[in-house]
């Protein structure tokens, strides 16, 4: 078998305290598999007797057993020795998340996240966002601190597109309280999008904002797009609409959009959401903002049948002869449209 790390493997020489951060990591992500015995490059690293192994064995089970990690995570972790005397122990993504360091807390210290081929402590922002996957809520779905809103554009738009629109059942309300959606789709929504014009050193030529509900934004940017030459405009909506609709709206940063001799690039808080890179280009989708992307179905600026945008980006593009590079963080996501070839 040959061994090497990834999203959903990780590798280890022998059995340490670290691997308890590797087990929340993956607990807290999409889950994988730990192979104890093997070294970074690949190449094995012991050849252990029956006693031995179930010594290094024992040291897994008395922590799961001592809750050294909390919520237990016994029910989501199996423990195989393979056929080359590697011990691998699966990880299942948990379902009471955020796991953390028993003795340390939930906290930036305590819980971990997997990303890549690495484990990283979780942000605070990450461990709230944990705790609103568990309870199977979304921020959108939370009550805003904002008690007075105004949605003239809004309405202009349920108006231009004459369609049924009703605030409760589409989220904005919540037990007669306006929700965080309803806040990103008001006019008092305080954030603004930026565009930069750079250089081909990436200086800042000039730098444009945009304000007010997060519609009026969408339309302001596609706006400016239409002066903008040697682009298809789909692809340029479609990109715009994923950084809106996908972006981690818990984070208190900007939607940048970049715009260069040479290409474009839509900068969103947020890294994917429950998928990997690879998931996205492939044409797999999963939202964090599900009732956001209804309301967009509802007012025309996503197919009311099927969305999937990042996939119209790379078919669309093909006709051009350029290639879109999508770049994902644990805190962004990127989407880079080169200039047409023709």
């Amino acid at each position: 078998m040959k061994y090497y790390e990834s999203e959903v493997t990780e590798l280890k020489r022998e059995v340490t305290p670290e691997i308890k951060k590797e087990i929340i990591a993956f607990l807290n992500t999409h889950g994988g598999t730990i192979y104890v015995g093997v070294d970074d490059r690949g190449i094995l690293h012991w050849e252990l007797s029956r006693k031995e192994k179930d010594i290094e064995e024992s040291k897994i089970i008395n922590w799961l057993a001592g809750n050294v990690i909390s919520p237990n995570p016994q029910n989501f972790i199996n423990l195989n020795w393979n056929e080359d005397g590697v011990l691998e122990i699966s990880v299942s993504e948990g379902d009471n998340k955020p796991y953390y360091l028993t003795n340390v807390g939930c906290n930036n210290k305590g819980v971990f996240v997997r990303f890549e081929t690495s484990k990283f402590p979780a942000t605070t922002k990450q461990i709230e966002e944990l705790k609103l996957e568990s309870n199977n809520l979304h921020y959108e779905d939370l009550l805003s601190n904002f008690k007075l809103l105004d949605f003239k554009y809004l309405e202009n738009k349920v108006k231009e597109n004459k369609c049924y629109f009703n605030y409760e059942t589409c989220g904005l309300l919540k037990e007669n309280k306006y929700t965080n959606l309803a806040y990103l789709l008001s006019d008092n929504f305080k954030q603004k999008a930026k565009i930069y014009l750079v250089d081909n050193k990436n200086n800042i030529i000039k730098r444009k904002f945009f304000k007010g509900s997060i519609l009026k934004q969408i339309d302001d940017i596609l706006n400016y797009f239409v002066n903008i030459k040697n682009y298809d405009q789909v692809i340029l909506k479609e990109a715009l609409i994923n950084a809106f609709v996908h972006r981690n709206w818990q984070v208190n940063e900007t939607i940048k959009v970049e715009v260069s001799p040479n290409k474009i690039n839509f900068i969103s808080p947020g890294g994917i959401y429950n998928l990997k890179t690879e998931d996205v280009i492939e044409g797999k989708t999963n939202s964090r903002n599900p009732k956001l992307v209804k309301v967009f179905k509802m007012l025309n600026y996503v197919n009311l049948f099927k969305y999937n945008g990042i996939k119209e980006i790379y078919n669309r593009s093909k006709k051009h002869q350029i290639e879109p590079v999508i770049m994902a963080t644990s805190k962004m996501f990127i989407i880079s449209i080169p200039k047409n070839k023709r």
